[in-house]
């Protein structure tokens, strides 16, 4: 789908970047903690989307059909693979014993998209390995997008991004986590503790738990060298 836009909107959140703009718009979902269907549907409008493994399962529960099928099968449902026949459905299977995880395999299958957003969803819960490995292989792509959910939202940002988070809802906490060895000339504004011009280095992560100050509910976020993520939690309790 052709964008041409700045703008990327997402349930109870909408992003501004005042310097990108992007041609095409994906949704990955992959088999870590499922976002309600509702959530699912609204973040899949507008979007070419995929599944990956046991992600399926979320989409075929929400009433999704995806253009693409990506894993090895070890976790979707009998019935979810039955639908995929079905539905004539893309696939693209890889082995169960191989070096890289289902998630990781489906981002290499982007690399070459520069102008797109990808929104990776299912990515939260479930075991820490798995979170981990995703996080730092999002990171390591260059590939410009978020893994979301109902609940947390983790946003890439890159070297001279600069965003405009508005959102509807008031988050628990707002968090900048230095992915990269260090993070340089980091300004937000729109929270209680502000920063300006600061760098932020990977072993000491202290830019975590702000909280929204703005009376507009906006965020806005530069950073100027590294790989930086914006995290926002929505409701902590939800993830005990």
């Amino acid at each position: 789908m052709i964008r041409h836009s700045s703008v990327i909107s997402l349930p109870n959140i909408r992003l501004d970047f005042s310097q990108k703009i992007f041609r095409e718009d994906f949704l990955l979902v992959a088999g870590g903690r499922a976002p309600s269907s509702a959530w699912l549907q609204a973040a899949a409008s507008g979007r070419t989307l995929y599944c990956i493994d046991h992600g399926a399962d979320a989409c075929r529960s929400a009433n999704l059909t995806p253009s693409l099928y990506i894993g090895d099968g070890d976790s979707i449902s009998a019935d979810t693979w039955d639908w995929i026949k079905k539905s004539n459905i893309e696939t693209k299977m890889f082995p169960i014993e191989k070096d890289k995880t289902d998630s990781q395999l489906a981002l290499d299958l982007l690399t070459e998209k520069k102008e797109a957003f990808i929104v990776l969803s299912g990515g939260f819960g479930g075991r820490f390995d798995h979170a981990f490995s995703l996080l730092y292989a999002f990171a390591g792509t260059n590939l410009h997008g978020c893994i979301a959910d109902d609940y947390e939202f983790l946003l890439f940002l890159r070297d001279e991004d600069t965003v405009k988070l508005q959102l509807t809802e008031t988050p628990k906490s707002i968090s900048l986590l230095p992915l990269s060895s260090f993070c340089n000339d980091v300004t937000i504004d729109g929270v209680y503790w502000p920063l300006t011009g600061a760098t932020l280095r990977q072993n000491e992560p202290y830019a975590i738990s702000n909280r929204l100050s703005s009376r507009d509910n906006s965020v806005t976020v530069k950073n100027g060298s590294g790989t930086l993520a914006l995290y926002l939690c929505r409701d902590e309790t939800s993830l005990l």
